[in-house]
Parts: structure tokens; sequence; C-alpha cells
């Protein structure tokens, strides 16, 4: 069945022509055009807007997030558990023998 109706985005250049962002799938023939402004798209988030956004909605809900010395303690104590892990297995890699 041929649909005898479709919605297509176009751009509507400056001589008065439409571009049309598809081949239409409709019947050739006469066919009433009504011309609407739509939104241009917006540009494309990047991750720092993300980041921006998580940021601002956190501080709004009173989430203030860790402080410097919180994650530089943290990071040390993670550098830590690191070495230990790293002598664990040299260790175990070369075992003391008799």
């Amino acid at each position: 069945m041929i649909p005898t109706e479709e919605v297509i985005e176009a751009t509507l250049e400056a001589d008065g022509t439409l571009r049309l962002s598809h081949q239409p799938q409709i019947s050739p023939g006469p066919v009433q055009v009504t011309i609407r402004t739509i939104p241009a798209p917006s540009l494309r988030r990047g991750l720092a807007d993300v980041l921006r956004e998580i940021a601002t909605d956190q501080r709004a809900r009173g989430f203030s997030g860790r402080s410097a010395e919180e994650l530089c303690a943290e990071a040390e104590e993670q550098a830590s558990d690191d070495e230990d892990r790293g002598r664990e297995l040299a260790a175990a890699r070369h075992p003391l023998g008799p």
C-alpha cells in the first residue's frame, strides 16, 4: 500500500526551493505542502558538557563531593595497596627455596 501522507524534513533555500532530506515514498501527482519551521539541531554535547551538568545537578542536591585531602588520602592508600600486592606477586613468582 502506498502512503498518502509523509512528513519529510527539508531545508528552505534562499531562492524558495526545498531541499528534501530523502525521496518521498508517495505516488507522483498533485500534493499539498505545509512549511513549518523546526528548531535547529543543537550542537552535540561533549564529555565536558556532561560533566558540568552532573556537577551542577549534584551541587543543587547538596552533594559537595570529596575534598582534595580525601582524594589524596585515597590515592595514597591505593598506592600502598598496589605496592603490597606487587610484593606478594613477586614473592609468588620467586619463592624462597630450601
